[in-house]
């Protein structure tokens, strides 16, 4: 009779290396440590995140320790999650983020549902903006959803323009996408039943006492200028010469700022206006039919 198989050592399995990991990364300071540890274990081992979590006796290879750790220290360093995985869920598409730009927020995954709401009612061709496109979600996501929808992806950094160029191709999407390179919607051709922005909206004061996950994050994504309104104000102005008349604007913004960006939009240029709250109570997004 063979004599049973002695039980792994302690720190060789999934259970016994996900406790201390999430301890570490409680200790500086990172939100949610046991979720963060749970899915840099399973990027480590190659499975998905409740596969791991199915399993929490799987012996962890050499290997996978070991980039189990050199992703621990990335995160430990504020390093954003999405940016150590590579890649972040946008509504069920798998888009890559990376330096380059700012990684989508669930507030961005319901301004996308919001943008599909009033796209649902129109027949045949359509087409849409989206402004300050960083990795493209928005714009991959609706014309994933709507296969009629004309896409046209704007954003001001060639670096994230080059991200959504590549999240397009990996989608299938290549073909279905235009993106230009403008930092104002001044100048641009076309109108659109519908624009569609998630600006940056951070007051520029306020930045610098940001975590060191959003610090890592593009600048040029997150500055919204003195009040955070600047980008979000050369859209009110300028929408509606770039909008049919029936198109809509939707804009993300920050908490406390849409009140006052609605006060900017006079009745003789827009109907319909509108405040939505996020799933978090915040009045966090404009809307507005060009009459």
């Amino acid at each position: 009779m063979k004599p049973e198989r002695a039980p792994a050592k302690s720190g060789k399995l999934s259970g016994r290396l996900l406790p201390d990991a999430a301890a570490r990364l409680r200790a500086r300071g990172v939100e949610e440590p046991e979720l963060n540890a749970q899915w840099l274990l399973a990027a480590a081992l190659g499975v998905e995140r409740m596969a791991l979590l199915a399993d929490l006796s799987a012996p962890v290879p050499a290997a996978a320790r070991r980039r189990f750790e050199e992703t621990l220290t990335l995160k430990e360093s504020g390093l954003p999650l999405a940016y150590i995985l590579g890649w972040q869920n946008f509504r069920g598409l798998k888009i890559k983020v990376d330096g380059r730009v700012l990684v989508p927020r669930p507030e961005t995954e319901e301004l996308a549902g919001l943008a599909a709401e009033f796209l649902k009612p129109f027949k045949g061709a359509v087409s849409a903006l989206d402004y300050g496109a960083g990795s493209g979600a928005i714009g991959l996501w609706l014309a994933r959803k709507f296969p009629a929808l004309e896409v046209t992806a704007a954003e001001k950094s060639a670096r994230a323009i080059a991200c959504a160029r590549e999240n397009a191709a990996a989608l299938g999407l290549a073909d279905r996408i235009t993106f230009v390179r403008t930092g104002t919607l001044e100048g641009m051709t076309g109108r659109f039943d519908l624009i569609v922005s998630n600006p940056p909206y951070i007051p520029t004061r306020v930045i610098g006492g940001l975590s060191p996950e959003v610090l890592s994050e593009p600048h040029m994504a997150l500055d919204g200028g003195g009040d955070g309104l600047d980008i979000a104000r050369m859209l009110v102005a300028l929408a509606p010469g770039r909008l049919k008349k029936g198109g809509a604007m939707l804009l993300e913004v920050g908490g406390g700022q849409a009140k006052k960006l609605l006060s900017l939009m006079p009745d003789r240029t827009w109907t319909g206006k509108k405040l939505f709250k996020d799933l978090n109570g915040v009045e966090r997004f404009v809307f507005g039919i060009k009459k």
